[in-house]
Order: structure tokens, then sequence, then C-alpha cells
């Protein structure tokens, strides 16, 4: 006996509304892991661009302060190992530091033999002199004993400083010429006040951002926690980075976790709106893919400047380190001044306008003869090859280009230069004008600094 028909009515209408409660359910499901998924993906690509852009601030404001142990090598070298030069240079890479990056140093030294013999300031230092950083029972001296006997410079982890206190430094060997040999002088050192170093690096705006986060270096021993704020999760963000000869990790955590519970309601909620039209959206819903992918940045290109970076300089470095350089070779090292100035009191958005203006200014003028390469924060480097008559008229076009500047924020550029010519040292390697083209320009900026001083008198 057939069915009534309202019994076969009810029997289609409830196939369809299980299929259509199936469908809803199972979208219902997959949206909700979709939102979550996509979440948890953009929140850990933001603090992977974060964690980026951090590392990059902080190897750019160490990468700064580390080169002054190139100029204490040169002076050592041009002086041959006569220390009467020390406490007069010594004041001015001293002070330009903290003028130009803002980070104070515990001392810059001199060690003949390895053994301190001269040190500034002198004040608070005092138990530094004499001391032996052959003698490797004292922390931080087998970093020191590794630059003695590589000849190269060697960057330290943080350590208990022995004039108390805690330090970060960098340890430079210096050889002297001797005849056609040349010997192992000694050691410079420079050494940073890394509490001081590490409130200059503004960690502590990302929890101002809602940000944990936990910076740690690592060596053969494991890894050490430099500083941190808040719990970081094991499925933290972590970026490694070089810091010169060091490997550093900066680890980031939403302090809210990866994804929060009002977000996650509201999806529901609206999932479970759609749903009911699950028929016309299934197949659009099945469609939607992934989206928003991280920017590729360019791994040799300065992301501020567009200028190349500190890695495209070392490797072309390297290949004229190999090479016979051209007679119309000239190193170039420019320096900006008064940033720290801008950025104490007008902001980082007007000394990004500086350091981009002052890109701009030596690409305008030096591309047709060569690179321009941001090396440090507000230190670029270029590599020409032009003739003497040439570099006499792009001189005096950089100059010009430098006055005529005006920006939004920022009235003025001034930028130190330092060239070194291969016409004038013929014998000399493109290491060997890059402190000649370093040390011209500390005397510029000193030159600066002191002009300042007399317009204000």
């Amino acid at each position: 006996m057939e069915e009534p028909m309202h019994k076969q009515v009810f029997k289609r209408e409830t196939v369809i509304v299980s299929f259509t409660f199936v469908i809803s359910l199972f979208l219902l499901l997959t949206g909700y892991f979709l939102i979550l998924s996509h979440d948890v993906s953009m929140e850990q690509e933001r603090c992977r661009h974060i964690a980026e852009n951090e590392a990059q601030h902080i190897l750019a404001t160490i990468d700064c302060v580390m080169a002054r142990t190139n100029t204490l090598e040169a002076m050592v070298q041009d002086h041959q190992g006569d220390l009467s030069f020390f406490n007069s240079i010594a004041k001015v890479v001293y002070d330009t530091v903290r003028d130009e990056t803002g980070v104070a140093l515990k001392n810059l030294a001199i060690a003949p033999g390895g053994v301190v013999a001269a040190v500034y300031p002198h004040k608070g230092n005092e138990a530094l002199i004499g001391f032996d950083f052959m003698d490797l029972s004292r922390p931080g001296n087998t970093e020191a004993l590794k630059a003695y006997k590589g000849g190269k410079t060697v960057l330290t982890n943080p350590f208990n400083l022995v004039q108390g206190g805690k330090g970060m430094a960098g340890r430079a060997p210096v050889f002297l010429s001797h005849g056609l040999d040349e010997i192992l002088w000694g050691l410079v050192t420079v050494t940073m006040d890394f509490d001081n170093l590490m409130n200059c690096l503004q960690l502590n705006n990302l929890t101002n951002m809602g940000i944990n986060y936990t910076l740690s270096y690592l060596d053969e021993h494991g890894t050490h926690i430099i500083q941190t704020n808040g719990e970081v999760a094991d499925n933290a963000v972590r970026h490694r980075f070089p810091v010169r000869n060091l490997t550093w990790e900066l680890a980031l955590y939403p302090g809210s976790g990866w994804f929060s519970v009002p977000r996650t309601t509201f999806a529901v909620v609206v999932i479970l709106a759609i749903s009911a039209f699950a028929g016309m959206f299934a197949s659009l819903v099945l469609k939607l893919k992934k989206s928003n992918k991280a920017l590729l940045y360019m791994s040799h290109v300065d992301r501020l400047t567009r200028c190349l970076n500190r890695r495209a300089y070392e490797e072309d470095e390297v290949m004229y380190q190999s090479a016979p350089l051209s007679e119309n070779f000239v190193y170039l090292s420019a320096d900006i001044n008064g940033l720290k100035k801008v950025n104490d009191t007008l902001g980082h958005v007007a000394g990004d306008e500086l350091i981009c203006a002052a890109a701009e200014c030596l690409n305008r003028c030096l591309s047709p003869y060569g690179r321009v390469y941001r090396t440090g924060g507000d230190e670029f480097v270029s590599l020409l090859l032009i003739d003497e008559n040439a570099l006499t008229g792009v001189r005096e076009e950089l100059r010009n280009t430098e006055s005529n500047w005006k920006g939004q924020y920022v009235k003025s550029l001034s930028i130190s230069m330092g060239f070194a010519a291969k016409w004038e040292y013929t014998e000399a390697s493109i290491t060997e004008l890059a402190k000649i083209a370093d040390q011209r320009m500390y005397e510029a900026k000193r030159m600066h600094y002191e002009q300042q001083e007399k317009d204000r008198t």
C-alpha cells in the first residue's frame, strides 16, 4: 500500500533538511577552521615582518658603533704604535658615537701585545689599565684571543666587565708594517654599555604593540636570554640573524595569543548566518584561497633607502680584494651629521627623511660612476671608477645638492665625506683606502662640529 502523499513530502523535506544541515555543519567547521588559520597566519606574518625590521635595527645600531674599531686601528697604524694621539682621537670617537647613535660607550682601549696601555675615559676604567686580554680566565677574553690569533675583528656577546657593569665589545687586531712583513702589534677595543644599548634599541615598544618578546644569543653552550618581556610560547615566531660573528634570535608572541576570542565568536556567528544559504554559496566557499602573502624583500637592497645594503658591500669588497684596483678607483666614506639630534627632537620619521635624503643625494651624483651602499644606520659607502677631473665636478655637485635640499620635517642636510683615490696611494688595497677615507670623513665630521660650536658663540 502506497504511503500517503503528506508522508512522502515529509520524507523528502526531511532528506533536504538533513542534507542542508550536514552541508551547513561542514561549511561551519570548514569556515571556522579557515578563519582561525587565516587569523593565525596573518598574525604570524605580521610578527615575522616586525622581527625582521627589529633585527635590521639592532644590526645597524651595533654595526654603526663597532665600525669605530676601524678608526682606532687605522690611527695606531698611522702612528706606528705611538699612543700619543689616543686621548684626542678617542674623545672625538667617543662623543661621535654618543651623538650619532645615542649609545654610550663604556670605554675605548688600546692594548699593545694584548695588555691595555691606554683607555678612554680614564675615570671609572682605572681597573682596565694593565688588563691582559690574553688571560682566558677573565670574562670577554675568549673573543679577544680569537681576534688576536685570527687577525680579524671579533664581537663579544654581553659579559660582566672588570670595572663593573655589563658590556659588549669589539676586539680588532692591529698589524704594523715592518719592511715587507706585517707584525701583529696588539688590539684595539670598543666597549658599549650593554644596558644603555638595550635602552637605545627600544624593544619595549613591542610591548606597546601588544607583543611579548625574548632576545637571545646562541653559542656552543646553548641559548642565552639577553632581554625578555612577557610570556613567549614555544610556537612563537623566531627570527635568527647574524650580528657580525655572533648569532642572535628574536622571538615574538602576541600577548593575547595567536587569535582572540571575540573575533572567533564573531566569525562563528557570521558563518552560522551564511550557512543558511549553503546551497547558493557552497561553490564560492570551496573556491576561497589564502591570500596576503608576505612581500619578498631583495636580499641586497636596503628597505628604507633602496640603496645597496651592507651584505652587497661586503660581497663587492671581496671581489675588489681579489683583483688589482683600477687607477681610477675611488673609495668614499660618508656619514650624516646630526641624525641623533633630529631623531631626539623631531622623531624617527624626520630621521628617516634625513637618511633617505642622504641616499638620494649620493645616488643622484654618484650613480653614473659606481654603486652606493648603506652600511650602517647613518653610514654610506660608495665604490667609484672616476678620473680626477670628473671627481672634482662630482664633489661640487654633491655639495650643491646637499645645500639645496629641504625636507618636510628637516630644514637642511649635512654629510661628512672622505674620499681616498687609487692615484693618491698607488700601492694601497681597498681595505687601506677604506681606512684612509674613513679617517678623512671623521676629520670632516670633527671640523663640522667645531664650526657648529663657533657659530653658537
